[in-house]
């Protein structure tokens, strides 16, 4: 009996632990690149390359309960890239960007303690883009 509840217990903790171990990834990011230089802390992610095609997600947490923004910029040598932002499980889209272009604004503001989910998708290659994204208090 004793040699049952133990293969009993192994089993529901690995059960457990790939079923845990799978919640935390909303957006997976899937991309081949080459010269890609990211950085991401909770309020602030940029990256940049030379070439890129895939997805790449970013994540930004607003830590407490002020109304913050997302102060976004970016520029791209080649190729069309959508970047999105997801707040409330519902994926928007925050900008287009096609060859040559920049862009510059920021977001709606957002109230609560939650993770902001920012998703770059390439329609194909890219070349030379920089984005960069912050996460901004509201001026009230």
């Amino acid at each position: 009996m004793k040699k049952f509840a133990g293969v009993i217990l192994a089993v529901v903790t690995l059960i457990l632990c790939f079923t845990l171990s799978a919640c935390g990834n909303k957006y997976v990011s899937r991309y081949n690149a080459t010269l890609m230089v990211r950085t991401n802390t909770s309020n602030k992610a940029s990256v940049t390359f030379d070439s890129f095609s895939g997805t790449y997600v970013i994540k930004l947490k607003n830590k407490s309960a002020d109304e913050v923004f997302v102060d976004y910029e970016g520029a791209l040598g080649e190729g069309n890239i959508k970047v999105y932002y997801d707040f409330n499980n519902e994926k928007l889209n925050l900008f287009d960007i096609e060859t040559d272009g920049s862009v510059d604004g920021k977001t709606e503001t957002f109230t609560g303690n939650k993770t902001i989910y920012i998703i770059i998708e390439s329609d194909g290659k890219c070349n030379d883009g920089s984005f960069l994204f912050v996460l901004e208090k509201s001026e009230k």
